[in-house]
């Protein structure tokens, strides 16, 4: 790992994944959906992998979260369920907490797999969670 972040170790704590948790619901994300559970575990990974100079895809993520879960769905249907849960939150009230949660003005174009993970993850470590 390459990044200039400094972790102290490799996993989350039931705080981390508390304020994980949380964040997501002030945003209007809807535990009730598969992919919700998805997201938390693409955000944990990536958040324990974090490497700033890493642009690569994330299918390794996608992998790792279907083998988390023992395989139950393809990579390929865990991007699907992640793009559905961000794609149906309640978006009233992203709109209302996004600021709070990220720091700046509310932008539509994050609320993509890819974007969103990394600009949660990167919240997170500037919020050193």
């Amino acid at each position: 790992m390459s990044s200039s972040v400094c972790k102290t170790n490799n996993s989350i704590t039931p705080k981390q994944v508390l304020v994980i948790n949380n964040k997501l619901r002030s945003l209007g994300f809807k535990t009730s959906h598969i992919g919700y559970r998805y997201l938390v575990k693409a955000i944990q990974i990536k958040y324990i992998e974090y490497d700033e100079l890493d642009f690569s895809n994330f299918n390794l993520i996608y992998d790792k979260v279907s083998a988390y879960f023992n395989n139950i769905k393809t990579p390929t249907q865990i991007e699907d369920c992640i793009y559905y849960t961000i794609n149906h939150r309640n978006n009233e009230l992203t709109k209302r907490t996004f600021e709070s949660v990220f720091g700046y003005e509310y932008n539509q174009d994050i609320f993509s797999n890819k974007e969103f993970i990394e600009e949660f993850v990167n919240m997170l470590i500037v919020n050193e969670i």
